[in-house]
């Protein structure tokens, strides 16, 4: 895989609302995205997955060269600052396995700032404080977690990780976008109620947006639960953020609606055509039933319909595949795609591209990224995409 590291940027006085002599979020974000650009060419990776926070990627090295962070801090730290400020800049880089490197992206500008004043790093990969006149480790490989002694545990809520995979068209053999997603741990239980879909929902949406208006050139598709939009306390959250995009974003974001059933409802439509047609460039149905009711779907409505692929019995699986895909005819009279998600071996992609699916995605075919996968050509043989 390579070195895999988070590369945080916050200013050391303030919350990042507020300018530091004119410095403001905006002028570090662009300074160091330019940068970051400028000296971290192709076959490494970056991106910007939030605020002062870029994700790099060397796939040729084991981890990230201290020197060259020293130089970047340094760099940055003078086209911001000038040679009036000294150490303005905090800097911070934390490696370890996606789902730590995905946590790390998400900390608040305070626990940054307090890992600088001496408050212990996350311990599960390795901390480094960048600054101009070297790196200091603050926590190295597999250090134990510090104990805390005489303090009520306070349960926090559980965090919510991110993660792109790419979606790929059998057709031209390439990748054409990614579609951002939470990442559970194995094992780890399912939203619970409405609100807390919505949450983790909202959240990909945003953090989506962050990453279209970043790259002009990213495609990005989101998850919406069909119940979201079909009640109407959770579906005002939608309107307003889908009512604040702007235009060039719009037409690179496409929704995937999931726990679609068997049957269209008839109380899902008018929301469907309503309000997430019309703000999205493209929309899919995401279905469990490989006998889905196609007909059901108002012409127009939506794109596409994906089967989601589940359980761990691989004949029940290629038996769904071959039963949703014998509708080849049906779903093309309807001028609606079929694809296919959680895609995991050789033969399921095999099947799918001998029986005409349009898209594939899942672990076989991609690998889950920090951030997004960018539209690329891979020949079908060379699958999966690796991080």
């Amino acid at each position: 895989m390579g070195g895999m590291a988070c590369l945080r940027i916050c200013i050391e006085r303030g919350a990042r609302e507020s300018a530091v002599e004119g410095v403001t979020p905006a002028k570090i974000d662009k300074t160091s995205s330019a940068y970051i650009e400028a000296h971290w060419p192709p076959p490494r990776r970056y991106g910007r997955v939030a605020p002062g926070a870029y994700v790099l990627v060397d796939p040729h090295a084991d981890y990230l060269d201290g020197e060259e962070l020293r130089n970047m801090a340094q760099e940055l730290q003078l086209r911001l600052f000038g040679t009036q400020g000294r150490d303005d800049l905090c800097m911070l880089t934390f490696e370890g396995d996606e789902e730590q490197v995905l946590k790390f992206s998400t900390l608040g500008e305070d626990e940054l700032l307090a890992m600088r004043g001496g408050k212990p790093p996350p311990p599960e990969g390795r901390t480094r404080l960048i600054r101009g006149d070297g790196v200091q480790e603050l926590a190295p490989w597999g250090s134990t977690p510090r104990k805390v002694a005489d303090k009520p545990k306070v349960e926090a809520p559980t965090p919510i990780h991110l993660g792109w995979r790419g979606v790929y068209n059998l057709g031209s053999q390439k990748f054409e976008s990614s579609e951002i997603m939470v990442v559970r741990k194995s094992g780890a239980p399912e939203p619970q109620d409405d609100n807390e879909f919505a949450e983790h929902d909202l959240l990909a949406f945003d953090r989506a947006v962050a990453a279209l208006e970043a790259d002009p050139s990213l495609k990005a598709w989101v998850g919406v639960r069909m119940w979201s939009v079909v009640r109407a306390g959770i579906r005002d959250a939608y309107q307003a953020r889908l009512t604040a995009l702007s235009p060039s974003v719009r037409e690179r974001m496409a929704a995937v609606i999931y726990e679609v059933p068997r049957d269209l409802p008839f109380s899902a439509i008018a929301p469907l055509r309503d309000l997430v047609l019309p703000n999205f460039a493209r929309v899919d149905l995401r279905v469990h039933d490989a006998g889905f009711y196609c007909q059901a779907v108002p012409e127009g409505l939506a794109h596409g319909v994906v089967l989601q692929l589940e359980g761990d019995d691989e004949k029940s699986r290629l038996l769904k595949i071959h039963r949703f895909l014998s509708d080849r005819k049906v779903y093309a009279t309807r001028r609606l795609r079929q694809g296919l998600a959680g895609v995991r071996n050789a033969r399921e992609l095999e099947l799918a591209r001998r029986m005409g699916a349009n898209t594939v995605k899942g672990p076989f075919i991609s690998g889950l990224f920090a951030t997004p996968v960018t539209e690329q050509e891979a020949p079908i043989d060379e699958l999966p995409l690796a991080v």
